[in-house]
């Protein structure tokens, strides 16, 4: 299984606004997880589904690139940064080449994982990628698992498309949207960021209303 997962696309996608430990230390689990393979972080540039505007691609980019500098495993991805159009998983994945034997993993909070059905091309999505879901919350994921096959080994979901892995390893519980809110209040959030990442925040006084 080692030679099936190494040739697989895996990949964190976010806005990343900005990256935080949490991210940082859920995708180090799926790399543990699936044999220390590479995670894409792959920064979205024009997410279909965010509701109020990021910050600027070009801070969320270097924000990522300074976060994942000491993290072997983790590569900065930019696949997605200049879309002009709204950013659709479904060709994300064309792009890395998915296909049922050679299906892209998609990593996703179980939050955001219990909508892909409201995903577009969902259908193409279950013939072109697996998911790793990332278990944090009571989301209801009966859909998912009616379209997807759960499998017990994280591994197996390298081997065809339309699979499913849940993790229950523990994760940092902090979002991008309560550090936004502390640092505009300024209120102290080095616990949740790297060091070099809060210096380019308050040097560019970023998130500041």
């Amino acid at each position: 299984m080692r030679s099936a997962i190494v040739d697989v696309p895996v990949v964190f996608g976010g806005t990343f606004d900005p990256i935080h430990l949490g991210h940082i230390e859920a995708a180090k689990v799926v790399s543990k997880l699936l044999s220390n393979v590479p995670v894409r972080m792959m920064l979205a540039g024009n997410p279909r589904l965010r509701k109020s505007s990021p910050e600027s691609i070009k801070h969320r980019w270097r924000m990522l690139q300074i976060a994942c500098a000491d993290e072997a495993q983790l590569v900065p991805d930019n696949t997605e940064m200049y879309d002009r159009c709204s950013t659709r998983t479904i060709e994300t994945i064309e792009k890395l080449g998915g296909e049922c034997t050679k299906p892209v993993i998609w990593v996703l909070g179980d939050d955001a994982a219990a909508n892909m059905e409201s995903w577009i091309r969902y259908e193409t999505i279950r013939q072109k990628a697996s998911v790793f879901i990332h278990k944090r919350t009571d989301a209801c994921l009966e859909r998912l698992l009616r379209d997807f096959e759960l499998v017990e080994n994280p591994l197996e979901i390298a081997s065809r498309a339309g699979q499913i892995y849940i993790s229950r390893d523990p994760v940092l519980d902090i979002s991008a949207t309560t550090i936004r809110a502390k640092i505009s209040r300024r209120e102290p959030v080095d616990r949740w960021l790297h060091p070099g990442v809060l210096t380019y925040i308050i040097e560019r006084h970023l998130y500041q209303a």
